[in-house]
């Protein structure tokens, strides 16, 4: 998947075998890359509706990428 596809604003690929490798190795890129928007996702709480909605997005695109079929 790419950053953009994970929400972020580039076109970076994110590698991960798992939904949650894939989350963690996101939130490494976004920290290192879009350090403001990193420190906004990680001050959110995770039942924040956006993170939510968010989730159910990323769960659903994992999968449908091919490596994860």
């Amino acid at each position: 998947m790419t950053c953009a596809q994970m929400g972020g604003p580039c076109d970076a690929k994110i590698m991960g075998a798992t939904p949650e490798e894939m989350m963690r190795n996101g939130m490494a890129h976004m920290e290192s890359a879009h350090p403001d928007m990193a420190a906004n996702i990680k001050a959110m709480p995770k039942d924040d509706p956006k993170m939510v909605d968010w989730n159910k997005k990323f769960m659903k695109d994992w999968s449908m990428t091919p490596e994860s079929k």
